[in-house]
């Protein structure tokens, strides 16, 4: 008889937090900044040498966070605050003994510099309730960075927003700033404001990363420990009102069999944001186009379940979070929502009509309303393959205790014509008694025309993490005929315990700077505690004051299949349990080098045969400008039915002719899908907020041309 561990787990992670009280955020001394008010705002070039700087009251002593954390950093930062009606101004004064050693390559938007440049960084906590915050960044060569923390460090890159910043090298060092328009950020209705704020540096070839105040953690996305950002008085209140109109032309050929179907690309297409109130953002879209929006990269499925990509799409970004399950990695939480699920349908784009989002905080409550109208997707002769649907999200969620948080989430899906309507209804929560101890729990349930009863699912998690360990578990429940059609649930009739830990030791010896390992056991049963799998890991990595790093890795796993697997036309894995072992390793040089190569090695058993696999990856920069990426993956698969390999293959070139101008080929191939793509994109940000792109996308089927198309799309942005 299977015995349910949910109740083990919870006396497991919540007993320990009940031997030491948490310390309440208000009793923290917290170090300030001053924002200064001025009539005449600085000129954004990147340099600090504007008389009206000198009004600012400068704040300096960094404190490293690594190597060696609680020391003052060895290179001095100062920073800067100013605001008037319209912005407010960040500026950053980045000191440095070796000012030619200082590193900047990258320029483009959003890309992940902190792993390759000199770096700096800050969170802005526009509501002081250290659970939620902005994050804005940039390098020596003015790489504009910018992201929204969630849930005291939940981090969503793709967030976007309109503002101005600058960079530049000097014999000093190097300085940026920034302007943040006040119409970009919600935060409450107050004649004066204390919020949440941090900062950090990153000194890449001494490996350094230090902090403005003191935390906990090696970033600075944790927002409990944040220090205040005083001074700010009257900010403007005024409905902001963000109007773009976009338009695209350009032409599309589809070719099949003997016939090539030419037709014309005409788009318009608007998008609004309405300021409610500073606290609430209304945003509109009329026949949303997503031409700009890069395909994801090429992967091979070797399992039974659906692949998980991250959404992209601007539209579904503004808000990011509330949507969202609590938990801060997605296959620890229960995802019964999954906005990727909106606008795709028999594998092809359904054009999304209109929409509507409501997203903002009222008092201690985050709210979120969605509704998404979707066209008909129809076949090559017309036919419709899937109906209209109107697809429709409410989420509530209020803060409790020390960033914690209780929630309630509403799902609607509803077809035109056809199948009936579907609803989805969730509650969850989030406690952190602790600022170690994180647990996660949600419940939901889904009614569908046709499945009656057992259509509930749980999910519950904890993790607890000190500086350099980690140990944490999860359990989930889900009934068989719990159907989230909206959600990303793909597998059912399912109770899976999971724990995980890891350790690493920092050596600082020699050639040697740190090493560890970590590891999980995962078990998944049917709900008559039948084996549905098993899998025991460890990984052990080491890596060297170079930045390079190696690691092994062993797998032992168990797998049950119901009925026969038919994995590739002709090759069928039989029903029954099967029992292998993977072994693995892996190394590659540091990523801030101008010729980056990493790859890994695995092999074992794979059902009732073996499995090769081989990943490469890598980037090259010719000259400062360009930078070349690519990834290979390769698996050779042997089974008693039959064998089969995969090959794929990501190619980026990325030539950056400033922070604004952006031309980008992607090429990809899959020959287990005997696929070959090529997308080719101009960017220019001729104004913030506003820009135009070329897109060429062209795909291959075999050896054969499929579909070809160039587009033009120009969007404009009004702040009105």
């Amino acid at each position: 008889m299977h015995r349910s561990i949910f109740p083990v787990l919870i006396v497991a992670f919540i007993t320990p937090a009940m031997l030491s009280a948490p310390v309440s955020a208000e009793d923290v001394e917290r170090r300030q900044i001053v924002a200064v008010r001025v009539e005449e705002p600085p000129k954004i070039d990147g340099k600090l040498d504007d008389v009206v700087w000198q009004k600012a009251q400068p704040s300096e002593g960094f404190i490293q966070m690594k190597p060696h954390r609680g020391e003052p950093m060895n290179q001095q930062t100062s920073i800067r605050v100013l605001y008037d009606d319209e912005n407010i101004y960040f500026g950053f004064q980045c000191d440095d003994s070796e000012p030619e050693k200082v590193l900047g390559t990258e320029m483009r938007r959003d890309y992940q510099v902190w792993e390759t440049n000199d770096y700096i960084r800050f969170v802005i906590d526009t509501y002081h309730d250290q659970r939620n915050a902005y994050y804005f960044g940039t390098n020596p060569r003015g790489a504009k960075v910018d992201a929204r923390i969630t849930d005291n460090g939940q981090f969503h890159l793709n967030w976007d927003a309109v503002w101005d910043g600058a960079a530049t090298r000097h014999s000093e060092g190097w300085s940026a700033e920034f302007a943040i328009p006040f119409g970009q950020l919600r935060f409450p209705h107050k004649e004066e404001h204390v919020w949440g704020f941090n900062a950090a540096r990153t000194i890449r070839r001494a490996d350094e990363d230090g902090c403005w105040t003191s935390i906990e953690t090696d970033n600075i996305n944790v927002i409990s420990n944040a220090g205040e950002l005083v001074g700010l008085q009257d900010l403007p209140r005024g409905h902001r009102l963000e109007v773009r109109p976009i338009g695209v032309l350009g032409v599309e050929a589809n070719y099949r069999d003997d016939e090539t179907e030419v037709d014309s690309v005409e788009r318009p297409s608007l998008d609004v944001k309405v300021g409610i109130t500073s606290d609430l953002t209304l945003d509109l879209t009329v026949n949303t186009d997503f031409a700009q929006v890069e395909a994801d990269d090429e992967r091979v499925n070797l399992s039974r379940y659906d692949l998980f990509f991250p959404e992209k799409r601007p539209f579904f970004l503004e808000g990011v979070g509330i949507f969202g399950n609590p938990d801060r990695v997605f296959s620890r939480a229960l995802p019964i929502f999954y906005s990727r699920r909106i606008g795709s349908a028999a594998g092809r784009e359904a054009q999304i009509l209109r929409g509507l989002k409501l997203t903002g905080k009222l008092g201690n409550q985050s709210i979120g309303l969605l509704n998404v109208q979707t066209d008909e997707v129809t076949d090559e002769k017309g036919e419709t393959q899937t109906p209209a649907i109107n697809f429709s999200a409410f989420r509530v969620k209020r803060d409790i205790l020390r960033s914690s948080s209780i929630g309630m989430t509403f799902l609607n899906k509803w077809p035109r014509v056809g199948e009936g309507d579907h609803q989805t209804f969730g509650v969850d929560a989030r406690f952190n008694p602790r600022s170690e101890l994180t647990m996660h729990g949600s419940v939901a349930r889904t009614w569908t025309e046709g499945l009656n009863g057992k259509d509930m699912a749980g999910q519950f998690s904890g993790e607890w993490r000190g500086e350099n360990w980690s140990v944490g578990g999860s359990y989930k429940d889900i009934q068989e005929n719990f159907n989230a059609e909206m959600g990303f649930v793909n597998r059912t009739d399912i109770r899976e315990s999971v724990a995980w830990w890891g350790k690493s030791f920092e050596i600082r010896k020699g050639i040697l700077r740190n090493t560890g390992g970590r590891g999980h056991y995962a078990v998944t049963t049917d709900h008559d505690g039948g084996l549905e799998s098993r899998s025991i890991g460890f990984d052990y990595g080491l890596e060297l004051e170079t930045g390079d790093s190696a690691g092994i890795g062993i797998d032992p796993h168990w797998e049950y299949l119901e009925g026969d697997w038919e994995i590739r036309k002709g090759i069928v894995i039989p029903k029954g349990l099967h029992r292998w072992v993977s072994y693995g390793i892996g190394g590659g040089t540091d990523d801030s080098r101008w010729l980056k190569i990493g790859g890994s090695y695995g092999r074992g058993g794979f059902y009732n045969g073996n499995r090769q696999s081989v990943s490469l990856n890598g980037h090259i920069r010719p000259i400062s400008n360009l930078l070349i990426t690519g990834s290979y993956n390769w698996n050779s698969i042997e089974l008693d039915d039959g064998s089969f390999t995969t090959n794929t293959v990501n190619n980026r070139w990325i030539y950056d002719v400033s922070p604004d101008f952006l031309i980008k080929l992607f090429l990809q191939w899959n020959d287990d899908n005997d696929i070959v793509r090529g997308n080719f994109l101009l960017r220019y940000t001729y104004r913030p907020g506003s820009d135009f792109y070329i897109v060429y996308n062209e795909l291959r089927q075999g050896s054969d041309v499929a579909q070809r198309s160039i587009v033009g799309k120009l969007i404009y942005f009004l702040n009105l």
